[in-house]
């Protein structure tokens, strides 16, 4: 499709501006947990939900934008989805009670899920192959700044007007953005006749809501109770008819015959506890500073500016590293400060210095920065070039419900084994960042015994996969 590129350009400008604001919103509530728990008089571990929650539903969007771009234009596809998203601003905006707010931060998922998505399709039917790289770059620096800089910029809006207002804030700039995308968003990718399987959707987007609701449930009501076993089994049931049901499709809603792929499989495993330990760290880490320290959310997002920055450093420096040393040396060096970082967590207490807590966050932040990218691109390395689109969208939105069951699980652990305030919640705090630093000890195994040992064989193609197993 031959498209001006003043026209390419403008409507990815449009598109990239928007993943910015709502990357940015995925991490706003990390420094905000604390204020919204103390407005609603809620627990942290029902508060954790605004996190958990929006991580779960971007994720199984994810798992749907394939089919949903396949079928409708990008324009009306955007406007619609960045709609959802400022409706879900307005409501988390003004809401005045946690259940507003929590359907606020779905339905602000949504719109991110699909946004996210839809600009890399746009990116590769709008340029040509040679400035793809270029633009995908742009894109993923954007995306990849935005959440790492919004709990600083949060925290300082927190202190000095509320948590209210930054959802204010983020709903003025996203509006400002949908309507230049009503002016000037035209249709470029190829659509064509396509059946969405509903089903599917539902089977899988309930499996997870399923599983993630009973690990949330059990800091709260115990592990071998009603409230957790029957979400959790009821999750697992639906999950495993919803992977039955791919392999019985003519035309899968999402091709699940990838996992045979060593390489895919393991990474697709690597990425899911990576993000695990990572978002659960996240949420922890401010209801230390806020909670327990008593100081204010511009501190907490202070604290992981370093580690923001050696994020971004490392996830350059990673990529050349990559090509040079292969997975195998770069996993050990990033899973091993990964797990040194959350370890030194375990050790906070009242007395330690902010300086500390900066620099082990950003020890940590080093595995992060090294693993997150790479550990993809050396899975997807062993999918054929036809099935990048699924391989992807796995990737993607099983890491982001990793995330989301991480959050989940070890919040409910901190709430287990302490209480709300004083040294009850020190000693839940250590309890969670102890099993945090297990995932990433498991990371170190995983790296030690199995990334990069034994290479499968790259451009895995499901049709033979098939005809073997046949």
């Amino acid at each position: 499709m031959n498209i001006p590129a003043k026209v390419r350009n403008s409507i990815f400008a449009i598109l990239l501006s928007s993943c910015i604001v709502s990357s940015m919103v995925h991490t706003v509530l990390n420094t905000a947990l604390s204020p919204v728990m103390e407005e609603f008089d809620i627990s942290a571990a029902r508060a954790q939900w605004l996190i958990t929650a929006f991580s779960l539903v971007m994720g199984v969007m994810v798992l749907a934008t394939a089919s949903l771009i396949r079928r409708f234009p990008n324009r009306p596809l955007y406007l619609t989805f960045m709609g959802l998203f400022c409706l879900g601003l307005l409501l988390s905006a003004a809401a005045p009670s946690f259940s507003v707010l929590l359907i606020g931060r779905i339905l602000q998922a949504l719109g991110c899920g699909m946004l996210l998505s839809l600009t890399q399709v746009v990116v590769l039917s709008a340029y040509p192959s040679e400035a793809q790289g270029r633009v995908m770059g742009i894109y993923g620096l954007a995306v990849s700044a935005a959440p790492v800089l919004a709990p600083t910029l949060s925290g300082i809006v927190i202190d000095l007007f509320g948590w209210h207002m930054v959802f204010w804030c983020a709903l003025l700039l996203s509006g400002i953005v949908w309507c230049a995308g009503l002016a000037f968003m035209k249709n470029i990718t190829p659509t064509g006749a396509f059946t969405f399987d509903g089903l599917s959707l539902a089977l899988g987007a309930c499996g997870f809501t399923g599983v993630v609701l009973g690990l949330g449930n059990a800091g709260s009501y115990g592990l071998f109770t009603i409230s957790v076993l029957v979400p959790l089994m009821a999750g697992a049931v639906l999950l495993y008819i919803f992977a039955h049901r791919q392999f019985r499709l003519k035309t899968p809603f999402l091709n699940l015959s990838l996992f045979g792929a060593k390489k895919f499989r393991l990474s697709v495993i690597a990425s899911m506890l990576l993000y695990a330990s990572m978002m659960a760290a996240t949420t922890l880490l401010p209801l230390y500073i806020q909670t327990f320290r008593g100081l204010g959310a511009t501190a907490s997002g202070l604290v992981t500016v370093p580690g923001s920055l050696v994020t971004a450093i490392f996830s350059l420096v990673a990529g050349r590293m990559y090509d040079k040393v292969g997975i195998r040396r770069l996993y050990l060096i990033g899973t091993c400060a990964l797990l040194a970082g959350h370890s030194a967590l375990v050790f906070l207490t009242a007395e330690t210095s902010l300086w500390l807590v900066a620099f082990v966050f950003a020890v940590r932040s080093i595995g992060i920065g090294m693993l997150m990218m790479t550990t993809v691109n050396w899975g997807m390395s062993a999918v054929a070039a036809q099935y990048t689109s699924d391989g992807t969208a796995l990737i993607s939105s099983l890491r982001t419900v990793g995330g989301a069951m991480g959050t989940a699980v070890f919040v409910a652990v901190m709430s287990a084994a302490g209480g709300p305030q004083g040294e009850a919640l020190l000693h839940g705090l250590q309890a969670a960042f102890a099993g945090v630093s297990m995932l990433s000890a498991l990371l170190v195994i995983l790296a030690v015994v199995c990334i990069g040992k034994e290479e499968s064989p790259k451009n895995f193609d499901c049709n033979k996969e098939k005809h073997h197993a046949g």
